[in-house]
């Protein structure tokens, strides 16, 4: 009898030492579960911020070197597992006040897609009666340059667009010069406070394709996009060769910085060039009609291209 009742007990011990250990072992996976939910969602936020600030400067160095005076004003963020996307909006500073001139998105992480170009637009070869523009979200025409190295068959002029346009405005202005030359060259003295120099970043190759297409393809498609120009604003009326310098360094930082190839090549090219030796090509000028008016008659300009234009107030 005492040995039935004894193996009684230890059975009902039996069950309840299993029981005792079954619960150790939920409480076990489901404190080590949310330990490795808790680290996982801290590494792939670390990880996922580490890429997005990356990215955020990877595509704001490309903005700032291919929009003149332009900057990403606003980023907002999704993450996802160990990377995410970004939604960016692209503002331009116009002198008195910033405007938003595009949208876009960007991805970043460990399997995000690879920096490209933006899109462009037009297609050389395509003949018409008129440039081919693109244009911005807002409205806005992206601007057209034209290299001094390269011989076009038509280069564009908007002094008279700019002449008929009525009220107290502020205009966005592309000018190209009639050759390369150095700051301490420049025949201009005294520029609207806000000027971006676009500089000759181009290779020999680059040069003798622009100039195959020139003369090859229709007029109103060869020319260098917005996009293909790259400089930098000094923001100041008389800039003198230590704002040059100044803004030429910060350039050159700008270049290592955008994951675009063309801009590690430029900055292959540039990366052991002197200030003083760097050509400027053209400027950007923003300022009113007079003023513009005023820049767009002296002789070195060889072209002129219009783009954004706000109220003067």
């Amino acid at each position: 009898m005492d040995e039935i009742t004894e193996d009684i007990f230890d059975e009902k011990r039996i069950k309840k030492a299993l029981k005792k250990g079954k619960r150790k072992t939920i409480i076990t996976i489901v404190f080590v579960s949310i330990i490795v939910f808790v680290v996982l969602t801290v590494a792939n936020f670390a990880i996922s911020t580490y890429y997005s600030e990356k990215a955020y400067k990877q595509w704001d160095a490309y903005v700032r070197l291919t929009t003149p005076n332009g900057y990403i004003s606003e980023t907002v963020d999704s993450n996802g597992i160990v990377g995410g996307q970004s939604h960016y909006k692209v503002s331009k500073d116009m002198k008195i006040k910033s405007i938003v001139t595009e949208q876009s998105q960007y991805y970043y992480g460990l399997k995000s897609a690879s920096l490209i170009s933006r899109g462009h637009g037009g297609s050389i070869g395509i003949t018409g009666e008129d440039w081919q523009f693109t244009y911005k979200e807002n409205g806005w025409r992206e601007m057209l340059f034209f290299h001094p190295d390269v011989t076009y068959k038509k280069y564009n002029n908007d002094e008279d667009l700019i002449t008929q346009m009525e009220g107290d405005k502020i205009y966005e202005v592309a000018l190209s010069f009639d050759k390369p030359y150095t700051f301490s060259e420049l025949p201009l003295y005294g520029l609207p406070e806000m000027t971006w120099f676009w500089l000759n970043t181009y290779s020999e190759s680059q040069l003798g394709i622009m100039q195959e297409e020139a003369e090859n393809h229709d007029w109103s498609s060869t020319f260098v996009r917005e996009h293909g120009a790259l400089g930098f604003s000094i923001n100041t009326a008389i800039p003198s060769a230590n704002n040059f310098k100044g803004g030429y360094t910060n350039f050159l930082k700008l270049l290592q910085t955008s994951a675009y190839i063309d801009h590690e090549k430029a900055y292959s090219k540039m990366k052991d060039m002197k200030p003083d030796d760097v050509e400027v090509l053209g400027i950007v000028i923003y300022g009113t009609k007079s003023e513009v008016a005023e820049i767009i008659k002296k002789p070195l300009i060889k072209a002129s291209s219009l783009g954004g234009v706000i109220d003067n107030y």
